[in-house]
């Protein structure tokens, strides 16, 4: 494999720099405006639509000062469709992430540098200690039906899911269980109050939204969502034939029982629906292939005044078996693919470059494959168990991650503790190799500590109730590529006198156990591990997916699904308590202790188990679309691959 431009020492000075970066910007505000004198083009099939008179000029249609996007490479070439594919409607973070919108975003131009900048507001400010934020909309923005942006949007939003009933409120801005004030100032500006400091919003805000999937920030097109409020229309037959077509018994439904993705409010699966993004939804993406095409208002343009984005739409295919999607890179009809693209499959994508006429691109993940014991388990037994850190410490040490990564991996991956990424600010060597090092005597040694000594005829461990000490390893269609992962930690356990079974599931069942607390032991990665203060629901157990203590995580954040309150003295109760502490401290070299402080609880006694991790990952790019690059960083919280500005991505003629 060549590795050229891919070593280690490169990575940790990529991902130190990124995320150095990263942190430093959230104190200083950036944004690029276009020049008073600059002209606007646009795309051929919109051009077409000016002079028939079905669509409004260019410079009629974006801001007064759109933002200006410099691509990564060169100027590109409108048009063609960008073939990809997915799993499904469970898999919607594929098409999601190359298609947000948040007001403040990551801006990586190459893959040394990690910037914020403002989208489609035109800057933001906060006071001096963070308790404060204001945010300015882009002078002339519009939806993409072409109906103006302004804050009414803003207000619509804080009324009806902030404050209302159609989203549950984000704890990063519901600081101590205090609603965050919102005043509109005029058309175009609107200010953000917290009861306490809160220095990391801009990070929260480039990470999760704080809004609908895929944006906007804190704002919805009230002019078309208000018409299914029964308040607020005087045309209940709308809202009773929309709940009858989607099949739905309430009207909250259709917003999407507090996520803001129901049948009529969500971007992908309602066509109509106003949205800013650069692509909208042509049909609802149960169909096969799910179709987008380009935003006519979409508000940002390349330097030299060329209306983003450069591809007219993107399709994407279904397939359910990665042999199949595998078959489709190698065959040439996948133009641009990260996601889904196996690691393990490295060989096997190189040998088909030619034929398939596309380049293998490589990226790093800053992430760990890892295993999650749920700590909130409902049987009081196992969950006894899991919540002894030597019986996690002895799963983790009777896996060889050495042999691990030579005989699955190809050596391309590095054994390591479930933790920030090396580079990241909360990089932690000892972290990094804790209860990594391989010793079955000692895991042995102590689970018959834990007085887990009687053994059945068959060999198998017996709980303290006398019931064979029995779990099963839960792990989703969208990780099949890791089933000789999960067979070989199968291998690893019941060689310990352990009664292991795994069950493979499609990704919408998996979370829906998840968030039910119906797993005994998750599979999943321990990503969100560079810039970790812009996301830390790894650590806190709210991101059910990485099912480690769902339960007691919903509990805290007060999530729409199944809570349990933990116990007294819990582990978990001092990593909120200190999360909470760090993320109101204006001052930074105390919410960094603070931070630190919160992951050496983790660090102590690692709840998420890792095995491998920080590994290249391939990106399958066409060798006739332009503006991708290699060597960036693939990590849950930098929106990867979206944040690499995807719609400067173009086709060659």
């Amino acid at each position: 494999m060549d590795r050229k431009g891919f070593s280690r020492r490169q990575f940790l000075q990529m991902m130190a720099s990124s995320t150095a970066a990263a942190i430093a910007a959230s104190a200083a505000p950036l944004t690029t405006l276009a020049q008073d004198s600059m002209s606007y083009s646009e795309a051929p099939m919109l051009a077409d639509l000016v002079a028939s008179g079905d669509l409004p000029p260019v410079g009629e249609r974006i801001p007064v000062n759109p933002r200006v996007v410099t691509p990564p490479e060169e100027i590109g070439q409108y048009g063609g469709t960008l073939r990809r594919a997915f799993k499904g409607i469970s898999d919607r973070w594929g098409p999601t992430k190359l298609n947000e919108e948040m007001a403040i975003e990551w801006d990586i131009p190459d893959p040394d540098t990690v910037n914020l900048v403002a989208n489609y507001i035109s800057e933001w400010v906060q006071n001096d200690d963070a308790s404060e934020f204001t945010f300015t909309l882009r002078e002339g923005l519009k939806w993409s039906d072409g109906h103006p942006f302004t804050t009414a949007d803003v207000q619509f939003w804080y009324d009806w899911y902030y404050l209302g009933e159609l989203q549950s409120k984000p704890p990063t801005i519901t600081l101590g269980g205090e609603d965050m004030e919102l005043e509109v100032v005029d058309e175009l500006t609107w200010t953000v109050r917290f009861p306490v400091p809160n220095p990391l919003l801009p990070l929260v805000i480039a990470k999760i939204t704080l809004g609908s999937w895929a944006g906007p920030t804190m704002a919805a097109p009230a002019h078309y969502l208000s018409q299914y409020i029964p308040d607020l229309t005087e045309d209940q037959s709308l809202i009773d034939d929309a709940m009858a077509e989607n099949g739905v018994e309430t009207w909250q439904q259709l917003f999407g029982d507090t996520n803001g993705q129901g049948p009529i409010a969500g971007w992908w699966f309602n066509p109509e629906v106003p949205i800013i993004n650069a692509w909208r939804s042509l049909n609802h993406p149960s169909n096969d292939p799910w179709l987008a095409e380009r935003n006519p208002y979409y508000h940002a343009v390349d330097p030299e005044g060329n209306q983003l984005p450069y591809i007219d739409g993107m399709t994407h295919a279904w397939f359910d078996d990665q042999a199949v999607f595998d078959l489709w890179v190698a065959q040439g009809e996948i133009d641009a693919h990260i996601r889904h693209v196996a690691s393990s499959n490295f060989t096997f994508y190189k040998e088909n470059e030619e034929a398939g006429d596309y380049t293998v691109l490589l990226w790093r993940a800053a992430s760990t494959n890892a295993f999650f014991p749920n700590v909130s388990h409902k049987d009081p037994v196992l969950r006894e168990i899991f919540n002894d850190a030597r019986f996690r410490e002895a799963l983790s040490i009777s896996i060889d991650r050495e042999e691990m990564n030579a005989l699955i991996y190809e050596g391309l991956f590095e054994p390591r503790q479930a933790s920030p990424v090396s580079g990241s600010p909360n990089y932690d060597p000892e972290f990094e190799t804790r209860w990594v090092e391989y010793d079955v005597d000692r895991a042995n040694a102590l689970l018959d500590e834990m007085g887990l000594t009687e053994r059945n005829a068959d060999g198998i461990r017996l709980r303290p109730d006398g019931e064979p000490l029995s779990f099963t390893i839960l792990f989703q269609s969208g990780f099949a590529e890791r089933g000789d992962e999960v067979t070989l930690v199968e291998q690893y356990w019941e060689a310990l006198g352990l009664q292991v079974n795994q069950e493979l599931v499609e990704r919408t069942l998996y979370q829906e156990r998840c968030n039910n607390g119906d797993v005994d032991v998750g599979v999943w990665t321990a990503d969100r591990n560079s810039v970790v203060m812009a996301d830390v629901s790894r650590y806190t157990g709210e991101q059910a997916d990485g099912p480690w203590a769902p339960l007691y995580g919903a509990w805290w954040a007060d999530s729409p699904r199944a809570q349990e309150e933990p116990p007294e003295g819990h582990p978990i109760r001092e990593v909120w308590s200190l999360w909470e502490q760090a993320q109101s401290e204006p001052d930074e070299a105390t919410r960094n202790a603070l931070f630190k402080q919160m992951l050496d609880i983790h660090k102590e006694h690692p709840y998420m188990i890792g095995t491998v991790g920080e590994n290249p990952v391939p990106f399958i790019k066409k060798n006739n679309v332009g503006n991708i690059q290699g060597g960036h960083i693939w990590d849950d919280t930098l929106r990867s691959p979206g944040g690499v500005a995807s719609v400067t991505w173009f086709f060659r003629s």
